[in-house]
């Protein structure tokens, strides 16, 4: 186990490297919940969404999400990733552990089990579970089903009091998993399988209880699941199987299949994303490669599943591990019920156990009987494990690169999959961050707009990249609208359609109309309020609402420094308190030192202020430091010289 550890610790080392990228943000950056251990936000983790703030994914992951409030709050990790890679890696090595464990129990010798361990441990497609952060779902529901098959199997051999103990573990092993991914929930299907394969090792009579055991947890998780306030609100775009027909949908499924099969025999080109149009639906063409891909999968599986039964006495070992990709893919294959997504890597994390174990076991299979010519051979095949962990440790080091950050990501998931839309997409996004590569995000939006018009996020950031690039706002206007003609509820869309409006002579009313359908569709949107207050505020007679806005952007965010600021200025402008505008003020320079004009600002209320010149003076003088003006310079030193 040594030897594993040491060999998964080398071949991820880089990924130490990695920031949060992808759906790290949404899941850790911006989830208020993590940020603190308090019984608020133990309540709200216990009974909202996975993803804070959203009713639509309709996931409840709970005990995945206490181990990023762990991180970041108990362990104090923060927005540094660091300390998330060590808990990903050891979770990682603790489920190659328990895959040399279960090697051992169906191969019989530690020699065989620690190839399928090395050989799983370090294959690159596992890298989005265990180098992409978020990724820990899989890797505790993985961890969850391997340890409870173990406890299970521990269980029929024990009588009595270690009986029990066993059944205990096994229970919590599968409430563990169930509420850290749903996808544990195949631990029953995995205890099945390997009942039916070693039938007398144990009576089924004796078997009862255990099952038995399973129900309370699984029962538990329907039910709070049930209790929440919340939808599967799946988008063309991540899944495309929902507008096809029965028949499409189940061939595309099995050529997708056929693509984790090519994977894990040949990983070299992977990406982070396979949403529309990564894997274009099945046409009944089958004269067309791609949809001869999915009959040939369609072949394979049928293929796999003959094995099967004509191993079922002969070759156990390989019967096992065949059962075990295909129970432990189904929830995620979209055979039996379709899911959110249509593809993903992370998805044949525990699969992929299987297929490794397949490997082995046939190399070891060509190994009996062995004749004395044979030997050579037989022994050159055993090396074929060896190069393999190699040459998957090297890739698996090499592809921890592209998660290093979000351009790097999406550049090779468009290098793998150029009809990806949402790939296209994320890439303008990471290129919009890089000071001069605006016109090469704009390029790429329109690229994800080619693959798929009805793109409203792809219509929204093109529109907002016109914006930031000073070109024609009515063509960013249009393609706010355009956006918004496709999903009416798209706050982001209203608010960057009410910036652009208010840029545009005579449209503050249009503008402020804007803001406010984006906070009936998103009252928490802090920005929008902010734009509002600062729409209202040139409005006449709409600075008391302006001051609203700006209060309501600040209890969403109290740290907004800039909303401190307006708020500081309208409250000058609106006759209040000096001394309360000053306190905005303050509160804006503590957060963002470097805001020139809430140092002037300031500077002007205390200088109305009796005794307070000098302070106005060093407000000045700040701001001067910050953005040199030779206006504000002149008065300053007026100032100095006791003249007005």
């Amino acid at each position: 186990m040594l030897a594993l550890w040491a060999l998964v610790l080398a071949a991820y080392s880089n990924s130490f490297q990695a920031g949060l990228v992808f759906d790290n943000s949404p899941l850790i950056l911006q989830d208020a919940r993590i940020k603190a251990v308090t019984p608020q936000n133990l309540r709200l983790i216990l009974t909202e969404d996975y993803w804070h703030n959203s009713t639509a994914s309709g996931l409840y992951r709970p005990l995945t999400t206490f181990s990023y409030l762990l991180n970041y709050a108990v362990f104090g990790n923060g927005t540094d990733s660091v300390g998330y890679h060590w808990v990903n890696i050891a979770l990682h090595g603790m489920n190659v552990s328990l895959v040399y464990l279960l090697g051992i129990l169906v191969l019989g010798a530690p020699g065989p089990a620690f190839a399928v361990a090395a050989l799983w441990g370090v294959h690159p497609l596992l890298t989005e579970s265990v180098t992409n952060i978020v990724g820990r779902a899989d890797l505790l529901a993985a961890f969850a089903v391997l340890a409870g098959l173990h406890c299970y199997v521990m269980s029929a051999y024990a009588a009595g009091r270690r009986k029990l103990f066993w059944v205990a573990a096994m229970l919590v092993a599968q409430a563990v998993g169930i509420f850290s991914k749903e996808s544990a929930a195949v631990l029953p299907g995995i205890m099945l399988l390997y009942d039916l394969t070693w039938r007398g090792r144990t009576a089924w009579r004796g078997r009862a209880a255990a099952y038995s055991a399973l129900v309370p947890p699984l029962a538990a998780f329907l039910y709070l699941r049930g209790t929440l306030q919340t939808h599967i609100a799946v988008r063309f775009l991540e899944n495309p199987l929902w507008s096809a027909d029965f028949w499409t949908a189940r061939l595309t499924a099995f050529k997708v299949i056929g693509k984790y099969l090519w994977l894990f025999v040949w990983p070299a080109r992977l990406s982070a994303d396979y949403s529309y149009n990564a894997v274009p639906l099945f046409g009944w063409h089958p004269a067309q490669w791609e949809d001869a891909k999915a009959l040939l999968a369609l072949a394979l599986c049928l293929g796999a599943a003959l094995l099967a039964v004509r191993w079922y006495r002969t070759r156990k070992p390989l019967f096992f591990f065949l059962g075990f990709f295909f129970v432990a893919l189904a929830p995620t294959s979209n055979l039996a019920i379709l899911i959110g997504s249509i593809m993903a890597e992370r998805f044949v994390y525990l699969p992929s156990i299987g297929l490794a174990g397949c490997v082995v076991a046939a190399i070891r299979a060509l190994g009996r009987p062995i004749s004395r010519g044979r030997q050579f051979a037989v022994r050159a095949a055993w090396i074929a494990p060896g190069l393999l962990c190699a040459a998957g440790a090297a890739r698996t080091y090499a592809r921890n690169f592209d998660w290093l950050e979000e351009r790097s990501l999406w550049t090779s998931a468009v290098d793998v999959c150029p009809e990806n839309a949402k790939a296209h997409n994320n890439l303008g996004n990471a290129l919009e961050q890089v000071p001069g590569r605006l016109p090469e995000a704009m390029v790429e939006y329109q690229a994800a707009l080619r693959i798929d018009p009805d793109y409203a996020e792809a219509h929204n950031n093109l529109g907002l990249a016109m914006v930031n690039s000073g070109g024609p706002l009515p063509e960013a206007v249009a393609e706010f609208e355009r956006a918004l003609r496709i999903n009416p509820d798209f706050a982001e869309a209203h608010n960057n359609l009410g910036t652009a409006l208010s840029q545009m002579p005579g449209r503050l009313p249009d503008a402020a109309a804007q803001y406010e359908a984006a906070l009936r569709a998103y009252p928490d949107h802090a920005q929008a309020h902010y734009n509002l207050g600062t729409v209202l505020s040139q409005m006449p007679g709409r600075l008391p609402d302006a001051i609203a806005q700006y209060e309501a952007a600040l209890r969403i965010y109290p740290d907004y420094a800039q909303a401190h600021a307006n708020l500081g200025l309208a409250l000058a402008n609106s006759g209040g308190p000096l001394p309360e505008a000053i306190a905005e003020y303050e509160a804006a320079l503590r957060i963002d030192p470097g805001l020139a004009e809430a140092h002037y600002n300031l500077g002007n209320a205390l200088s109305q202020m009796p005794g307070r010149l000098p302070d106005a003076i060093a407000q000045y003088e700040a701001a001067l430091r910050i953005r040199p003006d030779p206006q504000l310079r002149e008065m300053v030193d007026r100032l100095r010289e006791g003249r007005k």
